[in-house]
């Protein structure tokens, strides 16, 4: 069974427990002819999928309780990965959503570690860095520029899932960043969530 989750960048692709992470053109080239389910957040592509007589769009089967109208299907498809929990999905978006007795109690989006770093080289060169690392929330940063940037960048996003789970839920990590990050929570990093999420829907609602 392929298990194709289409973002606003890559497609990633779901198979025999890998997961293969490409672009648009090269997906729509080399998948053309297989069959195989996928969840799309990316409006562009609407008119190029429906022709796609193989692929099989299942968004409108992935539905949980207390999601609002409109809620991005990649949220509600991850937070069916698992049980209760906060979800966070960092990739160009970060997304952190509540779920608590299999409902959806609330959640926000931030913007992705990739933009919050090109805004920084936007404010000045002198705040351009290479990549991020790990950080401490209980010490400032003091011996240079880019510690400041990486904690500035970082910390937030870590504080707001920290302060927006008062019950101690366990924490779902998933996305292109989001291994990094918890790291720092010392929690787990799933990058198959999503797609466990969709295997769920497809074995309850489609068969």
């Amino acid at each position: 069974m392929l298990l194709v989750d289409i973002g606003n960048s890559y497609a990633h692709i779901y198979s025999n427990g890998t997961i293969e992470h490409i672009k648009h053109s090269e997906f729509f080239k080399e998948y053309s002819n297989y069959k195989l389910y996928y969840i799309n957040v990316n409006p562009k592509l609407y008119s190029k999928l429906i022709l796609k007589d193989k692929w099989i769009d299942i968004s409108s089967y992935i539905k949980i309780d207390g999601e609002y109208s409109g809620m991005g299907v990649d949220r509600r498809a991850l937070m069916l990965g698992g049980d209760d929990g906060i979800y966070i999905d960092a990739g160009s978006a970060i997304t952190i959503d509540k779920k608590i007795n299999n409902r959806f109690i609330g959640g926000m989006i931030l913007p992705g570690l990739k933009y919050i770093k090109e805004s920084y080289g936007n404010i000045s060169s002198k705040l351009n860095i290479d990549k991020f690392t790990i950080i401490d929330l209980d010490n400032l940063p003091n011996s240079s520029t880019k510690e400041s940037v990486n904690f500035g960048a970082i910390a937030p996003v870590l504080a707001v899932i920290k302060s927006i789970n008062r019950e101690s839920l366990p924490l779902y990590f998933s996305g292109g960043d989001g291994e990094i990050l918890a790291d720092m929570l010392d929690a787990k990093y799933d990058e198959t969530l999503i797609f466990k999420g969709m295997k769920r829907v497809i074995k309850e609602r489609l068969c």
